[in-house]
């Protein structure tokens, strides 16, 4: 992993622009998600800032790996970024270094602000989060097999640990409707998806098809809430709220319904906990279904296990796709069209034969699959995985045997 940190104040960075630029937020969605510097949410709120100071933000990017040169470059051309690019007079990204320099030479017109100095490389731990294990040597700082934090390497290096703070701005202008959650009074902006104003507000809703990265899309339908006024129970992800809007999040029909959608689709697939390796803790993907089965207090599905075993997918240098595991949730076929912009990954067949699969119906390695990850960032089961934290051990034995 890559370590890049802020290198400038949200004052600073006003400084490079004026009211009449078209600006550009764009980030990737790998390292610099891990460092706290970039992705989706650093994206919206750097958005709000900007625009409540004024400033004219024209849209934003986000792109899978901004180091893969090939999906750099299709932002010139692709369908629904390349309008925006050309409109654009400042792009400010959210990337390393690396990342900066290919954006730069893709948008030789454009003006790109810096707004990272990249350290080093490191690792995720569970218990520090992101660490600093090999710095350049233009850092000075010395290699460490701990690591060290964000927070230790901001004071070394005079850079910034956290991202922009948002009391640098000014108060929100933003409408505000009124609604009441769980018989809690609750103010959100108008328009604002219900599910992500339960979120913000503490109240934990499940979800398997939504992802922040992603647009939504309902599919799961764990996220199901009661409205008044709705004659049936609504995906929370698909709808936006609105004023004296009243929600109940969970009552015992909504639980077992969504009790129920977990068991059938743990019924639909190789779901074996033990031999899968996205339950490890990840800055960017660990198993969902794995832990709202827990939380559930799901051991075993009342409905007969019923599904062809399909072929697994060995062929890629870097991802293993293992469609006995997929859930249909779409989340990968939306991140390879939506943050990748190559749409390599499509649904095939219908029912209990639906499945997604690599171009046309081809292995990865036959695919235009570039390996940005975009697909196993947001897998929420064990279908999309990298090689390189695959059980790779010798062959097992995955039953007791008779003595001991």
């Amino acid at each position: 992993m890559i370590i890049s940190m802020r290198n400038l104040s949200y004052e600073a960075l006003k400084n490079e622009l004026t009211y009449e630029d078209k600006i550009v937020l764009y980030s990737c969605n790998a390292c610099v998600v891990a460092c706290n510097v970039g992705g989706t949410t650093k994206l919206d709120e750097l958005e709000t800032m900007l625009k409540e100071d004024g400033y004219n933000v024209i849209g934003k990017d986000l792109i899978s790996m901004g180091c893969v040169s090939t999906l750099v470059d299709k932002r010139k051309t692709d369908i629904d970024k390349k309008r925006m690019y050309a409109k654009a007079t400042i792009i400010v990204p959210l990337i390393c270094e690396d990342g900066y320099q290919a954006i730069r030479k893709v948008f030789e017109d454009k003006k790109v602000i810096e707004t990272t100095q990249t350290l080093g490389v490191g690792r995720f731990t569970p218990d520090r989060g992101t660490v600093l294990t090999t710095p350049f040597e233009s850092t000075g700082i010395k290699k460490s097999a701990v690591g060290y934090t964000l927070t230790e390497v901001a004071e070394m290096a005079n850079l910034y640990a956290d991202f922009y703070e948002k009391d640098e701005s000014k108060e929100s202008t933003s409408e505000k409707v009124n609604l009441v959650i769980d018989g809690q009074n609750i103010m959100a902006n108008k328009d604002e998806k219900l599910l992500d104003v339960c979120v913000a507000n503490g109240i934990d809703i499940p979800r398997l098809c939504h992802h922040g990265d992603l647009k939504s899309y309902g599919a799961c339908r764990m996220c199901v809430v009661k409205i008044d006024g709705f004659r049936d129970l609504a995906a929370s992800c698909c709808v936006t709220v609105d004023e004296g809007m009243k929600v109940v999040t969970s009552d015992d029909e909504i639980e077992s319904y969504r009790k129920m959608t977990l068991e059938l689709l743990m019924s639909s697939g190789d779901h074996n906990c033990l031999t899968c390796t996205k339950g490890l803790p990840s800055p960017f993907a660990s198993c969902e279904l794995q832990s709202l089965v827990r939380s559930y207090g799901i051991t075993e599905s009342r409905f007969e296990t019923l599904y062809d075993k399909k072929q697994e997918d060995n062929s890629s240098e870097v991802i293993y796709y293992d469609a006995n595991k997929c859930i249909l949730c779409g989340r990968c076929v939306r991140a390879c069209e939506e943050v990748a912009g190559l749409s390599n990954l499509g649904f095939i067949n219908r029912g209990e034969k639906t499945v997604v699969v690599s171009g046309l119906n081809k292995t990865m390695n036959q695919s235009q699959c570039v390996t940005c990850m975009a697909c196993t960032n947001v897998c929420p089961t064990g279908a999309l995985i990298e090689k390189v934290v695959r059980f790779t051990g010798e062959e097992w034995c995955d039953t007791r045997p008779l003595s001991l």
